[in-house]
């Protein structure tokens, strides 16, 4: 492997590192901090920045024709505000978050570098990137697990105030990879290009991605909470979401390989009936080595390393990184949609009546999803 496709799986691989620390930090802070209404709306209205930021960077990446000054101008940033997440009560640290996810959305650009390095191997590179990425999401979530007990959530301890500014470090020291990435020359003419025959040609794809990411939220945004309540403590937490990075490393180079060999279609189908299979298993059971079970399966990994290359072997050069960029917001606005919805509905009813309701959900994104895309 190249040297430098090594550097940038480095980074990001660090990058994954923050993201998976504060994946747990930020939702046990904000619950600590408020309730389940306040962890929905710091997971829900992030989210809907990141729509926004995704779109956004999108946009700049294609006119200034440099994804990787994008992703490293936005790795830089998002990092920076991390640090004083630690001091904030629940109202700021929603606003702080949400500023914070806008800049996040130009990271989504990484996986567009990665989708042009080998044309003929895009999912085969991006497997290797799902890989990294992967794995540091489980590394950091597990570093929150034992950094920090839960009982120290709430006010800035020095646990606390080390893991946020770890966090903020591991970000910037992330760009030190995405700086060697070399951007494939395209020849091109500078032409305008009607988006619009695009956007249609992928509306299901969108519109699955919308349905997936609604129904699977109902566990996934305030996972990191329910799961060290399951498992007796953050550090056990920590296990199970390790376990989830390690299975999601060790299958993705080799699920990149299939995506390459088999229709694209299988990543979208196999990843839709995975989120209904799991949010099922969490409706009707407590047992920890069956929810262990359910929240190792590869979801994500599978089913963006199909999403973005479809994607990237649909669209011209020209926008295809403004359409990675809306295909991360259909996730995104999903996400956020779910995040505060069932935020709304743990204070009324128990976690297992929530889950069954967000099977319904993901039970229609195996619908839309069965199709061609």
């Amino acid at each position: 492997m190249h040297n430098k496709i090594r550097l940038a799986l480095f980074g990001a691989l660090c990058y994954n590192i923050t993201a998976g620390l504060s994946f747990a930090i930020v939702r046990l802070q904000a619950n600590a901090l408020g309730d389940f209404r306040t962890l929905g709306l710091v997971v829900g209205l992030p989210n809907f920045a990141l729509v926004a930021g995704s779109t956004f960077w999108g946009v700049i990446a294609d006119r200034w024709k440099n994804r990787r000054f994008v992703v490293v101008l936005c790795s830089i940033i998002s990092a920076l505000l991390y640090i004083p997440l630690p001091w904030l009560g629940p109202i700021n640290l929603v606003i702080v978050r949400t500023i914070q996810s806008f800049f996040l959305g130009g990271m989504v650009q990484m996986a567009t570098l990665f989708s042009e390095i080998n044309p003929k191997a895009r999912a085969t590179l991006m497997g290797w990137l799902e890989s990294a990425l992967g794995f540091g999401w489980g590394a950091g979530a597990f570093l929150g697990g034992i950094l920090i007990v839960s009982t120290e959530y709430g006010s800035a301890n020095p646990s606390v105030i080390f893991s946020f500014l770890l966090a903020a470090s591991l970000g910037i020291f992330a760009t030190v990879g995405y700086m060697g990435v070399t951007e494939r020359s395209v020849v091109r003419e500078d032409i305008d290009i009607d988006f619009a025959p695009y956007f249609w040609k992928l509306s299901r794809l969108f519109t699955t991605t919308f349905i997936l990411f609604m129904g699977y939220m109902f566990f996934l945004s305030f996972s990191p909470i329910y799961l060290t309540e399951v498992a007796g403590s953050s550090f056990g937490m920590g296990i199970i979401v390790l376990l989830s990075g390690v299975v999601h490393a060790l299958v993705a180079p080799y699920a990149g390989k299939l995506v390459d060999t088999y229709p694209r279609e299988f990543a979208i189908r196999i990843s839709c009936i995975f989120v209904f299979i799991s949010m099922i298993t969490y409706s009707f059971t407590q047992n920890i080595y069956l929810i262990t079970l359910a929240f190792v399966l590869p979801i994500y990994m599978t089913y963006f390393l199909g999403a973005r290359s479809i994607v990237a072997d649909t669209v011209p050069y020209q926008l295809r990184a403004r359409t990675m960029g809306l295909l991360s917001s259909f996730s995104l606005l999903g996400s956020g949609f779910g995040s505060i919805l069932v935020g709304e509905l743990l204070i009324h009813f128990e976690y297992q009546s929530v889950f069954r309701i967000g099977a319904i959900i993901a039970f229609f994104s195996i619908i839309t999803g069965w199709k061609k895309h």
